[in-house]
């Protein structure tokens, strides 16, 4: 399988692709196969640390140079047990860390500039909101943009501590990395037509914690005031979604403190967050340190979203929203015609791997802790088989991965589709059982498998798989388009599109449903 670079591509290319933006002239290159790429394009001012992202103003102007190139990524810590064996560069790209990840990566049909008005595709990378960056492999757009004549955007945001810690006391805001994925859908609305994309046929695309992410864009598309639309017109989660509501800034307060203790300060000293906030006080790699070597302890070494009241709003909760069908409603209203969401039938490996090895039934509870409140992990376990004490290390792997990727995935995927097909909203739901085997880690259809399925691509693709590549695309897109033209949902909640074992692509019974619905009996509000 190939692993070159998408820079390594430009800097052997002679052709240079000019475009003039508002903020100025930008210098792109053409990769291998003509399609026109253009790198960390930034969309917004280089953030400051625990802040929220600040707009380009008016008067910015690009630097003048070539846009070809991996220079950066968010900095992030290195314990990322699902990307075990993959080469770290492949999964972050050629640069350094950063704590400036704010740009996009831009790749338009070969046939740009001289046709321009393409539909808009922007994909929001996963790693658990801990890991990645826009220039893995995976997130790769020039392949997928040249056959589907698509203008690609994959959005770079901040990470881990630096995108997620929050707190009350001090106050700090958090949410910073969806707050940079907003930012990043305005600057593409506003500037896509430089790059030959239709501001008007804009569908955003996330995979796992991308597709967390998505979920957590809709929601606050879905509270926007009166006067405000939505600036993307349809959305696709892959292998993820939102089951319960975040953690309050007051209940992430103790991760703060272990944090500031974790890199030798004192949380209730006046001076903390200052401390804390001041990269020449504390680097970057201090704090990734303290996440990697569970410093803080492994409860609080993942950080995610809160419920603020304000990125996420807080009355009605968002799940409540969600379930009274009034999420839908105002959905539609903002300009959001169709929703696509997914999953693969063996989730669970990848989520099996995603801490390390894991002992015990403790180690187990211990790390969805790590996720969610206590009480939702303690009724968790009641629905799953035990796994006796002394068993095999990979018996407790495979029972942390069974209930996380329930959790995480097949649980709120299908409530997703349950609220949005209650509200006879135009929702695809769809189920992959088939991914390239040579992509397939122990051979399991399992968390992300199916990437070089949706990117279309071809170095990780044989040339039969290909065939079944682009049926599935053209079938989906076949299948939102007349979702869409119907204003409403055509199929049974119980049914599934199905990329199937034998890689056909038909409309099945979702023979799992009511094992994983189960685990609503643990949510607030269901029945």
């Amino acid at each position: 399988m190939a692993r070159v670079h998408l820079q390594e591509e430009l800097v052997k290319s002679a052709t240079l692709v000019t475009v003039e933006t508002r903020f100025g002239q930008i210098r792109g290159g053409r990769a291998a196969n003509g399609a026109a790429a253009f790198l960390e394009v930034p969309y917004a001012l280089p953030p400051k640390r625990f802040q929220d992202p600040i707009p380009l103003p008016s008067e910015y102007h690009y630097a003048d140079k070539e846009y070809i190139y991996e220079s950066k990524y968010c900095t992030q810590p290195n314990n990322d047990g699902q990307a075990a064996g993959m080469p770290y560069e492949d999964k972050v790209g050629l640069g350094k860390p950063s704590e400036d990840p704010l740009f996009v990566n831009i790749i338009s049909p070969p046939s740009f500039p001289a046709q321009k008005g393409f539909p808009v595709k922007v994909y929001i990378h996963g790693g658990f909101l801990q890991f990645g960056s826009p220039h893995g492999l995976g997130a790769q757009a020039q392949y997928i943009a040249a056959e589907r004549s698509e203008v690609w955007v994959n959005i770079g945001y901040r990470l881990s501590a630096f995108g997620f810690l929050a707190s009350d006391e001090p106050l700090i805001s958090g949410n910073f990395g969806f707050k940079d994925q907003w930012l990043a859908l305005l600057w593409i609305r506003d500037n896509i037509a430089s790059f030959g994309g239709n501001p008007e046929d804009i569908q955003v695309h996330g995979l796992s914690a991308g597709a967390h992410s998505v979920h957590q864009l809709l929601h606050h598309v879905s509270r926007l005031p009166e006067n405000q639309d939505s600036p993307f017109r349809s959305a696709v989660l892959q292998s993820n979604a939102m089951i319960l509501p975040p953690k309050t800034p007051a209940e992430l307060r103790p991760q703060f403190h272990a944090l500031c203790r974790a890199v030798g300060i004192d949380p209730a000293a006046p001076d903390a967050l200052a401390k804390l906030s001041d990269p020449s006080v504390v680097p970057a790699s201090t704090i990734t340190h303290a996440i990697e070597t569970d410093a803080a302890g492994p409860e609080y070494g993942t950080f995610r979203g809160c419920l603020d009241g304000k990125w996420l709003a807080s009355s009605p909760g968002p799940m409540e929203w969600q379930r009274s069908g009034e999420f839908a409603r105002a959905l539609k209203r903002k300009g959001v015609r169709s929703i696509v969401v997914g999953d693969l039938t063996e989730e669970w490996y990848l989520y099996s791997i995603a801490h390390g090895a894991v002992h015990s039934t403790a180690e187990v509870q211990a790390n969805l802790e790590r996720y969610y409140p206590a009480e939702f992990v303690e009724g968790a376990m009641k629905l799953f088989r035990t796994v006796p004490e002394g068993a095999p290390i990979k018996d407790f792997m495979r029972l942390f991965g069974e209930i996380s990727s329930a959790a995480q995935v097949h649980c709120p995927v299908r409530i997703l589709a349950r609220d949005l097909t209650n509200a006879k909203y135009p929702v695809l739901r769809y189920e992959i059982a088939w991914t390239p085997e040579q992509v397939r880690p122990e051979g399991y259809v399992t968390h992300a498998t199916d990437r070089p399925i949706w990117a279309f691509r071809l170095p990780a693709l044989k040339d039969d798989q290909v065939v079944i590549a682009r049926a599935w695309l053209n079938v989906v897109a076949r299948e939102v388009d007349e979702l869409e033209k119907e204003g409403t949902t055509k199929h049974s909640l119980g049914q599934v599109l199905a990329l199937t074992k034998d890689k056909a692509i038909e409309w099945q019974e979702d023979k799992y449903w009511d094992g994983v619905m189960k685990m609503c009996t643990l949510l607030p509000g269901e029945q």
